[in-house]
């Protein structure tokens, strides 16, 4: 009687296995197929980053006195080659709803490699920020968030208790300045 019971109920528990095999992998598959896409989708986000370039219409490695909405205010003391320039008054006036307090640009041979954005405060220019380029990286040391490719790196964080702070650098920048100075002790090497 046992056996003829056992005999019954053994396929029925081989079913039941091969049955939570199939369930293991579809789970494996699903949660692969969720991280392949959230990648891609952080790539795109990042090469939306890459695309833009800058804030704005105000290009990283673009010549600053090309633009008209930029005026000179003054040289780096400490930097060889380097400049300030900041936003006239009617340039860059808000960033949606958030009002623009300060655009500064930093330059090395008036190639514009930094962008410091001053804004005051407003929740959403954080939410359209992940929106533009995805999820931000969250830095707790300096509590800041990062979005970084190749290219170009922005970050965004408080500034004070009722600002915040977008600063939009250009990577290539190191590479030119390496180059000027390599070039600049050839050309002395040569004087000898």
């Amino acid at each position: 009687m046992v056996l003829i019971i056992l005999a019954r109920i053994l396929p029925f528990f081989r079913l039941v296995k091969l049955y939570l095999r199939k369930l293991m992998f579809m789970r494996t598959a699903l949660f692969f197929s969720i991280l392949l896409v959230s990648t891609i989708c952080q790539a795109q986000s990042l090469a939306e980053l890459d695309e833009r370039n800058g804030f704005k219409d105000i290009k990283l490695l673009s010549n600053a006195t090309e633009y008209s909405t930029l005026e000179f205010k003054s040289d780096l003391k400490d930097q060889e080659f380097h400049a300030l320039y900041v936003k006239t008054n009617d340039a860059y006036q808000t960033i949606g709803e958030a009002k623009i307090k300060s655009l500064e640009v930093l330059t090395y041979k008036n190639l514009i490699y930094q962008i410091t954005v001053i804004t005051d405060k407003d929740p959403n220019l954080f939410k359209g920020l992940q929106k533009a380029f995805g999820k931000a990286n969250h830095s707790v040391v300096d509590n800041l968030y990062h979005w970084n490719t190749g290219k170009v790196s922005l970050s965004f964080g408080s500034e004070g208790k009722k600002k915040l702070r977008l600063v939009y650098y250009a990577h290539g920048i190191k590479q030119i300045i390496k180059e000027d100075k390599e070039k600049k002790v050839e050309d002395l090497s040569s004087e000898f």
